[in-house]
């Protein structure tokens, strides 16, 4: 078994070569550093599990020390020990990443309870970074198998009741008939269903920003419009967008957009009331476009609104329009990866308001 390893940072040699005969004797590895930098040093080389630290040091800082080991891995765990112990510093010092604080003076059991406190902290860390990756690997190949091994075959079903339900492979009675375009319903919502579920797990998969770029939101807007007109029409919805100027600018994938306001409008059309309305109105807040798309349907009751997003969550209200759960889960994944979000207010039988937040893209370098 690997036995554990503790670097020490301080300027004092007599408490760095306290603490290390102290560690050593109770089976820790041990290594010392009197100033910042050269200990920034060893823990590249030494790569220790729990790092103790003085606040106080000339040269490179205790807080300058604890934000760079942070950076360099998230998971080694920090320990402040100081002779200026203050509620400021210690507050000062969680926020750059250290677990724990240790005032001067201490004894030899108190140095080793919170050792061994941080070492726990550690395995727990890492333990938790090990389950991450496997259940990361564990959904790639539930993509696959689902992309592969379950879509293939439900396409080959759907074109075999095309074949049916086109007269080819003989004439079917009205009943007949009847069933096959049950099944290929069915079936459909089933592909979709699907289709919607590898987006997401490609999404989260990808997180890339390489081939995002700058594009007036506008003509998003316009194409989802277009594209869902005819579904308010069908459902007697009133669709609003006010003006979008055309400096309003967005960098991201035009794509991905354009399916955050395909769900979101089309979300307010579906759970809507026949002749209700649905309005899309831009505002600014600091360093964010902000689009709320508000409508008049059954809205969200309290509790429930702090699930939106969840995959595979639905609330469930009578009266409501068949889906997967999925949809919202893709919208809060894609803002995620441009640094935007989602925001829900709701009123029961009201109505509600989903406020999609952007980062506003330079809109200076437009004009010129």
């Amino acid at each position: 078994m690997n036995r554990p390893r503790i670097l020490i940072i301080d300027d004092e040699e007599a408490i760095c070569d306290a603490c290390a005969q102290i560690l050593s004797e109770d089976g820790f590895l041990v290594e010392t550093s009197f100033e910042g930098s050269a200990g920034l040093k060893k823990v590249d080389d030494f790569k220790p599990d729990v790092v103790l630290v003085d606040l106080k040091m000339p040269g490179v800082s205790g807080i300058e020390v604890l934000e760079k080991i942070s950076k360099k891995d998230k998971n080694i765990v920090s320990v402040v020990i100081t002779g200026y112990a203050t509620i400021e510093s210690a507050v000062e010092s969680m926020k750059k990443g250290a677990y724990d604080f240790l005032p001067k003076p201490f004894n030899p059991d108190e140095l080793k309870i919170i050792c061994k406190r941080a070492l726990e902290r550690r395995r727990i860390l890492l333990e938790t970074e090990r389950l991450k990756r496997e259940k990361d690997k564990m959904r790639q190949n539930f993509v696959a198998l689902i992309s592969h091994e379950l879509r293939t075959p439900l396409v080959a079903v759907m074109q075999y009741l095309e074949v049916f339900a086109g007269g080819i492979a003989g004439g079917l009675s009205q009943k007949q008939a009847k069933i096959v375009s049950r099944m290929k319903v069915r079936l459909k919502e089933l592909l979709t269903l699907i289709d919607r579920w590898l987006k997401l797990s490609r999404i989260e998969e990808l997180g890339l920003k390489e081939g995002f770029e700058d594009f007036p939101l506008s003509l998003v807007v316009e194409e989802v419009v277009d594209l869902v007109k005819s579904l308010a029409q069908e459902k007697k919805v009133t669709l609003e967008v006010k003006s979008i100027p055309e400096n309003v600018i967005i960098n991201g994938d035009k794509e991905m957009i354009n399916e955050v306001f395909t769900n979101l409008i089309s979300n307010g059309i579906k759970y809507n009331r026949v002749g209700g309305g649905v309005t899309v109105e831009l505002r600014e807040q600091e360093e964010f476009w902000v689009f709320d798309i508000s409508d008049t349907g059954i809205g969200v009751p309290d509790q429930e609104i702090a699930h939106i997003g969840e995959e595979f969550y639905r609330v469930k209200r009578e009266g409501s329009a068949a889906g997967s759960g999925l949809g919202l889960a893709i919208v809060k994944k894609i803002l995620a990866i441009h640094n935007g979000k989602l925001e829900v207010k709701s009123k029961l039988n009201q109505g509600s308001t989903f406020s999609v937040y952007l980062p506003r893209a330079s809109i200076e370098r437009v004009k010129q």
